[in-house]
């Protein structure tokens, strides 16, 4: 009985490294080794039998079993250990993966965000010297007004003064020829006197008496003959002087209409210096309210933009919670099936496929060209023709609660950035044309066109996307022909680039004429999310050297 606190001892300095060999071998082949060796080494005792005691001995044995069995269980254990690392290691991979593509995907929200920024700020400053030059523009016009003015004023004055003036010369020569007239009456009458009584003297001192009645009579006739020809020659000269008066009165008449001429023809300018005026102030309001709209699709350019963040990050954080799960499962699969690599594989595709859709969706309106069609940068919509707006779905409009007439979306939809479910131009039917003044004049590309993808469809198809298209080159916005650049198929959603198909003369366009030929489908009507034209700007440095 003595004996047995030093079996005790013994056992307890032997079992315990045992188990302690025997768990590090679950761990690695070394350890396994290790345990291999005890293993052998309690073997080579129980064969020379140093420990003779039975208890101990059977003690032994049982540990030598278990021992055995531990062995088993690592022999198994040890491929499963390797899977699960390799496991591991993939998971590692889909996380850094998953972290990268994150960090591209940031990296191009971040490159969005600084080109719609350098975009606000070239129409900020577009605009701005536009206002400028019209500030400029005004500014000279009305200095011009007041010059003309100044001179209408002169010119007044002049007129007033040029009148006066004949006016007084024409009554003082009025007044001279007046007293001229009466001097030569005045004359006249002496000379006749004097002559008169010159006569009656001769005849008296002739006759040296009175004279007969014969002689007196014919004396009387011959002065009432002259007498008769100085009022013959007055009467001359009076005619000569009214016809004078008259070609005066007719002249003076004449620069008086010519006055009125040019003093209403200075109204006439006055009045259309006016319109003029008018009209850089009607222009002036349309600038001012076209920067409205323009700061207000700036806001909800910026707002798209803090959505399409939120949707990143939801989505990032959906993908980690994704790949939690499946390295949940893949743990799981681990502990229950003999083959885990197939599954792993499986939920690596999944993982991918998510990750590739889910960018594929964010990095949708990126095609690395810049756009000529686009109204941010200067584009506006010329005409759509014949083309009869669709009104069906859309809401009504009234003044204090009456309904008076449908809304309906504007084409300017179109050449917008904004691709949200619902915000495109709607057209009746399956056909409708499009003509864009472009941003500046450009030898085309490539083409094009924006859907929204088939995932954020509200009904899940897109039977109201164009189908069939063609597009054209106009000389001018209203050129009944145009020089046609290709006709195109719309199949592949949510946007597809065309390259132009023809274009013999190499010309550059500055007006692109799009044709929709047929949509998917949709009898009611056909929504075009955004068309875009890319290409070569004009280079006039160039063209003129």
């Amino acid at each position: 009985m003595s004996g047995r606190p030093l079996y005790k001892s013994l056992l307890i300095r032997l079992v315990i490294p045992i188990l302690c060999l025997a768990m590090c071998g679950a761990i690695g082949a070394s350890h396994h080794q290790i345990l291999l060796s005890k293993v052998g080494f309690f073997s080579t005792l129980h064969q020379l039998g140093v420990m003779a005691d039975p208890e101990l001995q059977s003690k032994i044995d049982d540990l030598t079993r278990q021992i055995e069995g531990l062995q088993s269980m690592v022999t198994k254990l040890v491929p499963a250990q390797q899977e699960t690392i390799e496991m591991l290691q993939r998971e590692q991979q889909l996380q850094q993966l998953a972290e990268s593509e994150r960090r591209a995907a940031e990296a191009e929200q971040k490159r969005l965000e600084e080109e719609a920024a350098r975009q606000r700020e070239e129409a900020r400053r577009r605009e701005e010297e536009r206002i400028k030059e019209e500030e400029r523009q005004k500014a000279l016009e009305l200095e011009m007004i007041r010059e003309l003015e100044e001179k209408k004023r002169q010119l007044e004055l002049f007129l007033k003064q040029e009148e006066e003036r004949k006016r007084l010369e024409e009554e003082a020569r009025i007044e001279r020829e007046k007293e001229a007239a009466a001097s030569e009456k005045h004359k006249k009458a002496e000379y006749l006197t004097d002559s008169l009584g010159a006569c009656i003297d001769d005849t008296c001192a002739a006759h040296s008496g009175p004279l007969s009645p014969d002689s007196a009579r014919e004396k009387w006739t011959t002065l009432f003959q002259d007498m008769t020809e100085e009022k013959r020659k007055l009467a001359e000269e009076m005619r000569t002087w009214t016809v004078h008066r008259t070609r005066v009165q007719r002249a003076a008449k004449r620069r008086a209409a010519q006055t009125l001429t040019l003093a209403n023809s200075i109204s006439e300018k006055d009045k259309i210096y006016a319109e003029q005026i008018e009209a850089v102030r009607l222009l002036s309001e349309q600038l001012t309210q076209k920067l409205e709209v323009l700061q207000t699709e700036n806001s909800a350019l910026k707002s798209h933009i803090d959505l399409l963040e939120d949707g990143l990050a939801e989505r990032i954080e959906e993908l980690s919670v994704q790949i939690t799960t499946i390295k949940q499962q893949l743990s799981d699969e681990a502990e229950r099936a003999p083959e885990p690599q197939h599954a792993t594989s499986t939920s690596t595709e999944e993982v991918q496929t998510l990750i590739d859709h889910s960018l594929k969706k964010y990095d949708a309106d990126n095609v690395g060209m810049p756009d000529y069609a686009l109204e941010s940068s200067g584009a506006v919509v010329f005409t759509i023709g014949d083309t009869e707006p669709y009104t069906k779905d859309t809401p009504w409009m009234g003044v204090f609660g009456i309904s008076i007439w449908r809304s309906c979306k504007t084409p300017r939809l179109a050449i917008q950035k904004d691709n949200s479910p619902g915000n495109c131009w709607s057209f009746a039917g399956d056909k409708g044309t499009l003509t864009i003044q472009l941003s500046a004049q450009v030898f085309p590309e490539h083409f094009t066109i924006d859907h929204i993808p088939l995932e954020l469809a509200p009904h899940g198809n897109a039977t109201s996307a164009p189908h069939h298209f063609r597009v054209l080159g106009l000389d001018y916005g209203n050129a009944p022909k145009g020089h046609v650049l290709g006709i195109y198929e719309f199949t592949n959603f949510p946007l597809q680039t065309f390259s132009v198909q023809q274009n013999p003369y190499e010309k550059y366009f500055r007006f692109i004429k799009v044709e929709i030929l047929s949509n998917h489908g949709n009898k009611d009507y056909t929504c075009l999310y955004r068309f875009r034209v890319h290409g070569v700007p004009f280079d006039t440095d160039t063209y003129n050297g």
